[in-house]
């Protein structure tokens, strides 16, 4: 077989890497065992291996049993324990029971489950707002929270108030109530100026029927119950209809009082009526009882079937019911 020069170099190259890497694993194996410690048995050792051996059984057994009484370092760690938890003092240091740690709560001599309780309700979002507050923690004794209560520090952000707080708080509600003071005169002057510019409307005594289609707001405004705003809105519903056909119609405007119809009558001579052949689309559908569908349907009639020579032919439209022929009748003409 033939290699060419290139080939005969490239394996040439991997033959020197793997003896150079095998080379190295060998080296250090031996590095590693010349540098292990050896490890010998000492005659004392041995002695004390074969001591057990050469003894009887029964003394054997007598020392190979488990003893149960405590040894002296068992008893020496367990009384160190005892003593330790004895000796621990809580400590009295200022803390904030917002921000404190469990380490710092520890060190207060609160307990662990009280502990935890304080975590759980500082997660739900509690807050204790004053040195007071701490005192309702499920546990805490009377004895604990004296030693406590002097050194409980809220932060300023956790506080109601403070004192300087209460002092710019009282300032504020005085300046506060001298404007209230000052606006409630001057809205008592202006009432003043308005009454003596505008006189008290005067009221009838007794029952007077009035044309809704031809009243005015001053004479509507002597009716009681009927002040500025509720005479503005039954002159505008008249204008959008063109004129009232019964006092009834009055009750559409929101909360009008039904006792205020027997104040009223009609005289529908006076009727603005609206033709429906020759009126636009804005016109119809400005009317409170056609509106722009409506409008629309009439629309597309006229230009389908021509002019309308009765509000009948409309009916078989579905924006056109017998409720809403019956109350734009009388608002219509061809």
């Amino acid at each position: 077989m033939y290699f060419r020069r290139s080939d005969r170099r490239a394996v040439l190259i991997i033959m020197a890497f793997i003896l150079f890497f095998w080379g190295g694993m060998m080296v250090e194996r031996w590095l590693l065992r010349s540098s292990a410690p050896t490890f010998t048995l000492d005659e004392t050792g041995m002695d004390s291996l074969s001591a057990p051996l050469s003894s009887p059984p029964s003394s054997r057994l007598s020392t190979s049993s488990v003893d149960v009484t405590p040894s002296a370092s068992n008893r020496s760690s367990a009384d160190d324990l005892a003593s330790a938890a004895s000796a621990f003092t809580p400590e009295t240091f200022p803390f904030d029971p917002n921000t404190a740690d469990s380490a710092t709560f520890h060190r207060l001599g609160l307990t662990d489950w009280q502990i935890k309780n304080i975590y759980k309700y500082r997660a739900r979002g509690g807050r204790y707002h004053r040195p007071e507050d701490f005192k309702r923690l499920y546990g805490m004794t009377p004895e604990v929270y004296d030693r406590l209560a002097p050194v409980i520090r809220i932060g300023k952000q956790f506080r109601y108030y403070d004192e300087k707080d209460f002092e710019a708080d009282n300032v504020r509600r005085a300046h506060y109530d001298s404007l209230r003071h000052e606006r409630a005169a001057a809205d008592a002057a202006r009432r003043d100026s308005l009454a003596r510019r505008y006189p008290r409307q005067e009221k009838f005594t007794e029952l007077v029927q009035l044309d809704l289609n031809t009243v005015d707001t001053t004479t509507l405004k002597k009716v009681p119950g009927i002040a500025s705003v509720r005479a503005r809105q039954i002159i505008r519903l008249r204008d959008r209809l063109g004129g009232f056909v019964s006092p009834e119609q009055l009750t559409e405007i929101d909360n009008f009082p039904e006792e205020l119809l027997a104040w009223f009558k009609v005289d529908t001579d006076v009727l603005r009526r609206l033709n429906v052949n020759s009126a636009s689309f804005s016109e119809l559908a400005r009317h409170p009882y056609i509106g722009a569908d409506r409008a629309r349907a009439i629309e597309s009639y006229r230009h389908k079937y021509g002019k309308l020579n009765s509000l009948s032919e409309l009916s078989l439209l579905p924006e056109f019911d017998e409720v809403a022929i019956r109350r734009i009748e009388p608002y219509i003409e061809y």
